[in-house]
């Protein structure tokens, strides 16, 4: 389903839950993969590391994510002015967005999206361009990019994989964002929280690998997520030394740095060729057990290559605003 400017605040979070409490439903809405599913899985594994391990104080979490960034994608990060952990994905692409604008600037928001980046982006000042993602494959229309980038386009916000519809963007796509932002000031916020949950049919590759945009890039990524890890979220941003300077001293007056004794060992199973693509697994066998069980239906069933968020589409059924349909859902089947 979806989420349509001016409807997403119809149906907030709260108000959802509070839904879904009153008629007793099944809660699919988790915002990370769940925690207890995903080691049932692990356990079926001898090999699995323990996500739970502490790899104590001792080892330097900033070089250590270095190293990591270096082996997966080639691309050398200074541990002492580069890196920023923070504790948790969307507090890290709000500081982003701090970072980069002020009042009366535009930032280019990318449909579906989360809610809570309307907010981030109107909170700094700022006004969001909204820029809906294509059916029926969710991709971008650079030209529709090209045509909503004016003076006051200062930053545009990007996830891939997408959370919402799982796509992201291949060689093609990174080589049309390089020409849009040729000779702009334009800067980019690249969450990556996803990038290891990949199917294998996953074609998606990542802003690591092109220099000249890393240079304009706020890169953010996750630690927790790819192990399905949520007591302790450890996200973290990467970006060249300028704009990282008033990253690190936004993010210094409003949070402290999270817990980092996990970070080598997360490092270490994510640089697993197996442990490492443990929740990715899991999730695709889910996926394709959805798509078998929904294969009757009158739903459509979004084909996706990443992520734990499904998309379906319900025209077959009823022509009702996806809030409404949402409603129903939870009020007559019991699942919201």
């Amino acid at each position: 389903m979806t989420q349509k400017v001016g409807e997403i605040s119809v149906l907030s979070d709260v108000n959802l839950q509070k839904l879904i409490r009153d008629h007793e439903a099944i809660d699919l809405t988790s915002v990370l993969p769940n925690e207890q599913g995903f080691k049932e899985f692990l356990s079926n594994s001898s090999s699995a590391e323990d996500p739970d391990l502490d790899e104590g104080n001792a080892i330097n979490p900033y070089l250590t994510l270095s190293k990591y960034m270096l082996s997966k994608y080639f691309r050398a990060v200074n541990p002492e002015t580069e890196i920023t952990f923070v504790g948790g994905v969307n507090l890290a692409i709000f500081i982003a967005i701090a970072s980069s604008v002020k009042d009366g600037d535009s930032v280019i928001v990318l449909e579906p999206f989360a809610t809570n980046l309307k907010v981030a982006v109107e909170l700094c000042g700022a006004r969001p361009v909204y820029i809906p993602m294509k059916d029926p494959d969710f991709r971008i229309d650079w030209g529709e990019v090209q045509r909503a980038i004016n003076a006051t386009t200062k930053l545009m916000v990007i996830s891939s994989p997408h959370l919402l519809t799982g796509q992201a963007l291949n060689a093609e796509d990174f080589e049309e964002l390089q020409r849009l932002i040729n000779g702009t000031k334009i800067k980019l916020v690249f969450n990556e929280s996803m990038a290891d949950l990949g199917y294998h049919n996953f074609e998606g590759t990542s802003v690591n690998f092109y220099p000249k945009l890393c240079q304009v890039t706020y890169r953010i990524g996750s630690l927790n997520i790819p192990v399905a890890t949520t007591d302790q979220e450890i996200a973290y941003c990467i970006a060249p030394e300028p704009l990282m300077a008033g990253y690190k001293s936004i993010h210094s007056a409003i949070s402290a740095s999270p817990n980092l004794n996990r970070v080598a060992n997360y490092t270490k199973m994510l640089s697993s060729v197996n442990e490492g693509h443990k929740l990715a697994d899991f999730l695709e066998q889910n996926y394709n057990f959805l798509r078998d069980v929904l294969k009757e239906s009158k739903f459509t069933l979004h084909e996706q290559s990443s992520g734990y968020m499904v998309i379906l589409g319900y025209k077959s059924y009823f022509d009702i605003r996806d809030v409404e349909m949402a409603e129903k859902l939870v009020v007559e089947k019991g699942v919201g």
